[in-house]
């Protein structure tokens, strides 16, 4: 087209502005972007007169294209799998505007209590994929105490967190887990857990003697207090 026209009206356009257009409208349309391939596009030609056409041509690259199908990084992100990709508009589905939290959530809920056993904490992580685990006062009306990480429980179980009683006091530094020979376990720090979040231990890496599956937790120190919560009829 450029070519064509340089030849008909010499004075109108040179054909490497035309090629340059054309090159930004299929940029556009495979990229869907406009003010970054605009910068881009400037920034190799140094000819700042070329803003508006720029601009002009990436929308209308944008707009058109998006008439018949999403950009390439989009089809990349769909066709890569167990990439789980939240789109911008949800599609309304007229039998579900009256769907409440209840009617989604499950009914055998996992959950650990404030004080726990070591042997249901080991139970618990080598029997679900959960990353997250409730902590539910059952002594105290069944309320939801808060929640407590995979990571950080297999911590605790690594650093050896636990006693022989379950009748445990939090002290400032310290966990009392027996009055009569004044036993005293540390309290594992924050710091000391998140240590080596990424790599995630697994609970089978855990050399735990058999004694020591009657021993409880004091997860007290550790839970998170204010999740994200939702109501049941929400």
């Amino acid at each position: 087209l450029g070519i064509v026209v340089n030849k008909s009206h010499a004075n109108m356009a040179y054909t490497n502005t035309y090629a340059l257009i054309g090159a930004a409208a299929v940029l556009g349309g495979m990229a869907r972007m406009t003010i970054s391939l605009t910068v881009i596009l400037l920034e190799c030609t140094g000819n700042e007169q070329f803003v508006l056409p720029l601009m002009l041509t990436l929308m209308t690259a944008r707009i058109v294209g998006g008439l018949f199908n999403d950009d390439l990084y989009h089809i990349h992100i769909h066709l890569k799998k167990g990439v789980h990709f939240l789109e911008a508009e949800l599609k309304s589905i007229t039998r579900h505007h009256r769907l409440r939290a209840a009617d989604v959530m499950g009914h055998h809920v996992l959950f650990l209590r404030p004080v726990e056993k070591v042997s249901m904490i080991v139970d618990l992580l080598k029997n679900s994929k959960h990353s997250n685990f409730c902590v539910v006062d059952t002594e105290n009306g069944s309320v939801l105490y808060g929640t407590i990480g995979r990571h950080a429980l297999t911590v605790l179980l690594q650093q050896r967190a636990f006693g022989p009683r379950s009748d445990s006091t939090i002290r400032k530094d310290y966990i009392e887990v027996g009055t009569e020979k004044e036993i005293f376990l540390q309290i594992v720090q924050w710091d000391v857990i998140e240590k080596d979040y990424v790599k995630n231990p697994s609970v089978d890496d855990v050399n735990i003697r058999p004694e020591e599956y009657n021993f409880t937790v004091d997860l007290r120190p550790y839970v998170n207090i204010a999740p994200i919560a939702v109501q049941e009829f929400a």
